[in-house]
């Protein structure tokens, strides 16, 4: 037993050293345009938006069917145990008695009622017609909504990981100047303030990429969250923060495509037609309506061949004599709700036109962002070399050579951040242009 109890221990070991390690998952690699689909399919905004409009063709199939023909279907067979024929106008001395039974009554029928005239049905239904088709252009404009939503979360987190590039550059620079100040203290060519400012900011420049590092995992999160990829899987990025430059459409074409693509204004204009149907069908309440209305069908005391085919054929007019005021408050309803449908309308064709024109002028601006970021770093890149021979040179202390690094560092950092910008820019004129589902980097 006690051989037992020294070898269980190491079988046990054995055992765990011998299983392997299950396998990682592969980086998920997605571009803008991948994680524009896995969004669309996965997002909640979408998703919810799907079934929104399977709501409204619910609702406008309930709508036709007061405009349809309706069958119905029935039979039965009653037991009459005494029927008294004075309640029907027959008197005392006829050909039969005045109490009859028992006997038995079968009837078997098909009822067909069909609207020939019902204008407030028929106008109910062009305004379930027109919600339905703004619940379909609400589904897109979610997708919509939430491909730009993906865009932009992929731009941010080329952003953050552009940005730990930058700072482990410049890193890898204040060890290097570290390293110059110490080669100079130790030829007697600098003094010990000049060795400690660099290690000052080498210490600085560790801070700020554990900062970045931090900031990239919490954007990669986020993106996650946005297209629905599960949180334990890596993701690897196709696509860059690269620039190259496109010349912006004119304002009066860009104004005339958004009015002319944007769904929000679509979706305004039958948001009005319905509302306007509506109101229609509340004033044509008070009119008549006027619905044929027929049956046929097997009577007789049993189901046998002694029943006979019997049948009815009519028309029926109905036509509210008073409502108790019920009308004359579904007109003011649907006439409230419609004036609020045509100021949307109007506010929205002003709102896509200032959509238009603020894209244009951000992404022209951007455009010109970046041309200045990257001639700024090309310069803080010269006064870094000029400032790093001076100080090599021992005609200058560290400390200019340290600002032109921050200078470096901040240019970096005003470059990343002009990049992410202008796809930023390019990402708002689709949207304003309502084309963001067919965007490309």
């Amino acid at each position: 037993m006690r051989g037992l109890r020294l070898i269980a221990p190491l079988l046990l070991s054995a055992s765990l050293s011998s299983a392997e390690p299950p396998a990682a998952e592969p980086p998920l690699s997605l571009s803008v345009q991948q994680s524009i689909e896995m969004a669309v399919r996965n997002n909640v905004a979408a998703r919810l938006a799907k079934a929104n409009s399977a709501v409204s063709r619910g609702r406008t199939l309930q709508a036709a069917s007061s405009l349809l023909p309706r069958l119905m279907g029935s039979m039965g067979e009653t037991r009459v145990f005494r029927e008294n024929l004075a309640a029907w106008g027959f008197t005392q001395g006829g050909p039969f008695p005045l109490l009859l039974g028992p006997f038995n009554v079968f009837d078997a029928r098909i009822q067909l009622v069909q609207e020939v005239f019902d204008l407030g049905a028929a106008l109910r239904l062009r305004a379930a017609g027109a919600q339905e088709r703004s619940a379909a252009l609400e589904e897109r404009l979610a997708n919509e909504q939430v491909a730009a939503a993906a865009a932009l979360a992929y731009v941010e987190l080329l952003r953050a990981r552009k940005a730990i590039a930058t700072s482990q550059a410049d890193e890898e620079l204040a060890a290097s100047l570290l390293q110059l100040a110490q080669d100079k203290q130790a030829a007697g060519t600098a003094a010990g303030i000049d060795v400690a400012r660099a290690k000052t900011r080498e210490a600085e420049q560790k801070l700020q990429l554990l900062e970045a590092r931090t900031a990239a995992e919490e954007m990669e999160i986020r993106f996650k969250r946005v297209i629905g990829a599960p949180f334990s899987r890596a993701v690897a990025l196709l696509n860059d923060l690269g620039f190259s430059p496109v010349e912006p459409p004119k304002v009066e074409e860009l104004v005339r495509a958004a009015l002319s693509d944007r769904l929000e204004l679509k979706i305004s204009e039958e948001q009005f037609l319905s509302a306007s149907s509506a109101w229609r069908s509340a004033q044509a309440d008070r009119l008549p309506a006027v619905a044929f209305m027929g049956d046929v069908g097997l009577s007789g005391n049993q189901p046998d061949s002694s029943a006979r085919t019997t049948g009815t054929a009519g028309l029926a007019l109905r036509m509210p004599l008073f409502s108790g005021r019920s009308i004359e408050g579904r007109v003011q309803e649907a006439s409230g709700v419609r004036s609020g449908a045509e100021a949307q309308l109007q506010d929205m064709r002003t709102r896509i036109e200032e959509d238009a024109r603020l894209a244009l002028t951000e992404l022209t601006s951007a455009i010109e962002r970046v041309s200045t970021a990257e001639e700024a770093l090309r310069l803080s890149e010269n006064e870094l070399e000029m400032a790093r021979d001076r100080f090599a040179a021992g005609v200058a202390d560290n400390v200019e050579l340290l600002n032109a690094q921050t200078a470096l560092s901040h240019a970096r950092d005003i470059q990343v951040a002009a990049l992410a910008r202008h796809h930023a820019a390019r990402i708002n004129l689709s949207m304003a242009l309502g084309k963001m589902t067919d965007f490309r980097f």
